[in-house]
């Protein structure tokens, strides 16, 4: 009563032992009370963890263009003229050259469409596609584009999209550029997206030391300033002949370096966000709560509880992937309630 009690309000362990203390005494009362307030599946429903847990970061390292393409889906913008509000992005992990495509909307037939129309064609197969959950990427249309192609399919962890960061911070950089060339309505940012494009491809990428235009077509990208003043010196003096027959060498030269840099930058990276790692280490048997902070319709999100279970580990994957049913005890609340 003095913790599940309405009146009581469900309070922590500290202001439920002055509670009690002050009306009730037997052995042990403080474990008991710290027990039960922390085994309390309404409060655990509610509060969560007092700090959030951190697990090591993951290292993927690729080795050629198009061994690996992130896709993804910025907007909703503001509608243009065409009647674009969203823009398809995918990029390549290794050269980091990114294709932006507008688009009227997110279905999976339109992702579909320009995904093999724009992108393969052009292109060619990646071998693998990395997407976040959204319906469009786990609609059975994709998958079967995917399947048909023989292309591997991975995706990221729901509710953690800092779990893909180049993704994050290329359409970080694509909305900065936009903002700074578009109207004031905002309504023609798709005749912007072009340019763009071209100023990302064309600039140095910090992780790789060289542009993606570099990296995935062995050159450089002609700028308008190139027609001022002329190409760099090493791509105005080249005859095609000797420059056919220095491709193949400067690229295996440039991807050989590249993959050192982007192998020392994703150490550093690791290394700087591992330091922060706080990670509870579940076996088969615990019992777990599971955050989902979506959005109940008709109900206020700040009266909504954000964690549901309890849930049972049945399996262990990794240290950061498990698998997990509704435990027996979950299941008969929920059909009484």
């Amino acid at each position: 009563m003095l913790h599940d009690d309405p009146v009581a309000g469900h309070f922590g362990i500290h202001r439920t032992l002055a509670r009690v203390s002050s009306r009730f005494y037997w052995a042990g009362y403080k474990e008991t009370i710290e027990i039960w307030c922390k085994c309390c599946e309404i409060c655990s429903a509610r509060k969560g963890p007092t700090r959030h847990p951190r697990g090591p970061m993951k290292q993927y390292l690729v080795g050629a263009p198009l061994e690996r393409v992130a896709i993804d889906i910025l907007g909703p913008l503001p509608e243009t003229k065409n009647k674009n509000k969203y823009i398809l992005v995918i990029t390549d992990y290794f050269s980091r050259w990114a294709e932006s495509y507008p688009m009227p909307d997110q279905e999976a037939e339109t992702v579909t469409r320009i995904f093999v129309g724009e992108f393969i064609a052009r292109f060619g197969l990646p071998r693998q596609v990395h997407t976040d959950q959204g319906r469009q990427f786990e609609s059975h249309l994709f998958r079967s584009l995917c399947q048909t192609f023989k292309m591997d399919k991975t995706r990221t962890t729901a509710l953690h999209p800092q779990s893909d960061g180049m993704v994050e911070r290329l359409n970080r950089t694509i909305e900065d550029i936009l903002s700074k060339f578009i109207a004031k309505d905002q309504r023609d940012w798709d005749l912007h997206l072009p340019l763009a494009m071209m100023a990302y491809r064309s600039s140095v990428h910090e992780s790789t030391g060289y542009s993606p235009s570099m990296l995935m077509f062995g050159r450089e990208i002609e700028l308008p300033v190139d027609l001022l003043y002329g190409q760099p010196p090493q791509i105005s003096d080249n005859i095609t002949h000797q420059y056919l027959a220095k491709l193949i060498p400067n690229l295996w030269r440039i991807h050989n370096i590249a993959r050192e840099k982007m192998a020392a930058a994703s150490n550093r990276q690791k290394q700087q966000y591992d330091h922060k790692i706080y990670a509870h280490q579940y076996k088969v048997g615990d019992v777990v709560w599971v955050y989902n902070p979506s959005k109940a319709k008709g109900k206020s999100p700040k009266l909504q509880c954000k964690w549901t279970g309890p849930y049972l580990i049945i399996a262990v994957f990794t240290d950061l992937i498990y698998k997990i049913q509704k435990s027996e005890f979950f299941k008969r609340n929920n059909n009484t309630s």
